[in-house]
């Protein structure tokens, strides 16, 4: 690799002949000893067994040649007698580096087999001249020495060349580090502050490839910290998982207990299961006589073989004749079955009218138990079995009046979601004023049934009917096909004025008796119609702020996709479907 810098110092370690360790090579103070950091920075010649990111260090010492050899002649102007040679350093325990001026190539070629042959760690050459200015580069014919390049792949370690002035300089101190401790510059002083004297103290030399390594540090640290910033996203969404499950189970744990009302509360809409609606308490209004839930109100079955049959004429005078529609069932009552024993039984003064459709219930007495089949809720509101089943089983699980569940306590869906936690945890600092809103909505439900009531005893005629279902000679018109969207008006005989009186009763005597009206119908007809109608007038009476059928699936279309992704991690930022 490439040299950035080349750093020289004067190190004590001590003699491994004694010491039992040789791996403590301590700094002298720079203040009483040589020091330098050497401009321009080494230029590379060769880069063998150079590590990447790994400093080349070493003990600085002077290759010896043989004692006749002419290169010693040559290069006696630029090597001081004492300087630092291999017999100056402990044989074994530490790296060295060798420095020697570039001469011929015949000389440079020993330099580098002595070197070889001592193992040496690196080479530094410098040009025999005293210039301060930068050497060539390592492509510069100065560095050919006739073979090719082969001494580059020949020579088990890297080569540097420096300048001439940095080379004489590193000679000249290396000569005056080579005795013993008494003997280099301040070794007196160096003794007085603690220098064993039977130590080392030498030049030392640190050539630093960093420049080489910088790109593969950076990528280092960039992937050290990708790797903790990965760590810490890890962590925080594995604790978010683990809290938003503990919060799910929690809220289970609530909803099971009672302590949320997950429609109630605008969470999520429930409906119920028809097991739950079988076991709701059903029985005739007035006489709290229990009865058994007719298939008719569910499933609009056809008449039975013990019904009673009826004419058509008979049918249209009824219907022509009635405000209601009338039963298909009049007469006939189911078997009897027992119902749960804390039933309410509202007296007839108490709860009238069925709140859907506001027909009045016909109340059943000892004497005479024909009544209106009427179904209880657990929060004792009652309404017509045919108003009611429709809309708990596939519209909503709260009562059309007060808006209280009528799931049993306890019953809670099968998934919980992350969706369902975040619109809990926003709700239950509502909560005061979500109660206090249901409370007054049931109270205005109340009175809303009251007051339609008492609009209806003021209305127009001797008919009843306010606003209700539709009755059956509309229905028949209806599936016959008839274009026409107007009724007819009633027969001049049966115009109604003011107050429940006919026009022409208003013209007879007063000593003239009244004619005798019509019987109410028991039971409002059970067909899908009607059914359908009830349903959606029951939704009506909800209002607008329903809670969602699936909480996860409104959330999904009002996110945008990269959020989606940001909740998949982060699940507290959002509604997530976990079991």
């Amino acid at each position: 690799m490439s040299a950035t810098s080349l750093r020289v110092l004067t190190a004590e370690f001590p003699d491994p002949q004694w010491a039992s360790s040789t791996d403590t090579i301590q700094q002298v103070n720079s203040s009483i000893s040589y020091w330098a950091l050497p401009s321009p920075a080494p230029v590379t010649l060769s880069t063998t067994n150079a590590n990447p990111g790994s400093d080349l260090t070493g003990l600085l010492y002077y290759p010896d040649l043989p004692p006749n050899d002419a290169c010693n002649d040559a290069a006696a102007p630029y090597v001081p007698k004492n300087v630092t040679r291999r017999s100056n350093l402990p044989v074994a325990g530490y790296d060295v580096i060798a420095v020697a001026p570039w001469l011929s190539p015949d000389c440079v070629q020993k330099y580098l087999r002595s070197a070889r042959r001592t193992g040496g760690r690196a080479f530094i050459f410098f040009l025999p001249d005293n210039s301060t200015m930068p050497v060539p580069g390592s492509d510069d014919p100065t560095w050919a020495l006739g073979d090719g390049e082969n001494w580059k792949r020949e020579n088990p370690y890297p080569v540097y060349a420096i300048p001439g002035t940095t080379g004489n300089e590193l000679l000249y101190q290396s000569s005056l580090y080579s005795g013993n401790v008494t003997d280099v510059p301040h070794g007196q002083l160096l003794t007085e502050t603690g220098v064993d004297p039977r130590n080392y103290v030498r030049l030392f030399v640190d050539i630093s490839t960093g420049g080489g390594t910088a790109l593969p540090s950076l990528w280092v640290f960039l992937l050290v910290v990708l790797g903790i910033l990965l760590g810490i996203i890890g962590c925080t969404s594995l604790s978010m998982h683990i809290l938003q499950r503990r919060r799910r189970i929690a809220l289970r744990r609530r909803v099971a207990t009672g302590e949320v009302d997950l429609e109630a509360l605008g969470i999520k809409r429930l409906t119920v299961p028809q097991e739950v609606l079988d076991k709701m308490p059903l029985y005739t209004y007035g006489s709290g006589a229990p009865v058994a839930h007719p298939s008719t109100a569910r499933d609009g079955a056809a008449t039975t073989p013990s019904e009673p049959t009826t004419t058509l004429a008979e049918s249209k005078l009824s219907t022509s004749t009635s405000s209601r529609p009338s039963s298909p069932f009049p007469n006939i009552r189911p078997t009897p079955t027992l119902i749960r024993g804390n039933s309410y039984h509202p007296s007839p003064l108490q709860q009238p009218t069925c709140a859907i459709c506001l027909d009045d219930f016909v109340p059943g007495t000892p004497d005479s138990p024909t009544g209106t089949i009427v179904r209880e809720l657990p929060c004792h509101h009652i309404f017509h079995p045919e108003c009611v089943d429709a809309f708990l089983r596939d519209s909503s699980s709260l009562c059309p009046m007060c808006k209280k569940s009528a799931l049993p306590k306890g019953y809670c869906p099968r998934v919980v979601t992350n969706a369902m936690v975040r619109r809990e945890r926003m709700m239950r600092g509502l909560q005061p004023d979500a109660a206090g809103d249901v409370e007054s909505g049931a109270t205005a439900g109340e009175e809303g049934v009251q007051t339609r009531r008492r609009s209806m005893m003021m209305s127009w005629g001797g008919q009843r009917r306010f606003f209700s279902a539709p009755s059956q000679e509309m229905q028949a018109m209806d599936a016959a096909g008839s274009g026409s969207t107007t009724r007819p008006p009633p027969p001049a005989a049966t115009r109604t004025g003011m107050f429940g009186t006919s026009l022409a009763r208003e013209r007879r005597s007063v000593t003239q008796p009244l004619p005798t009206q019509q019987s109410q119908p028991v039971q409002p007809p059970s067909n899908p119609s009607r059914r359908e109608w009830a349903r959606e007038r029951a939704v009506a009476m909800l209002g607008r702020d329903r809670a969602p059928v699936d909480p996860d699936a409104e959330e999904a279309m009002r996110t945008p996709r990269w959020r989606k992704v940001l909740q998949g991690v982060f699940p507290n930022m959002g509604g997530g479907r976990a079991s």
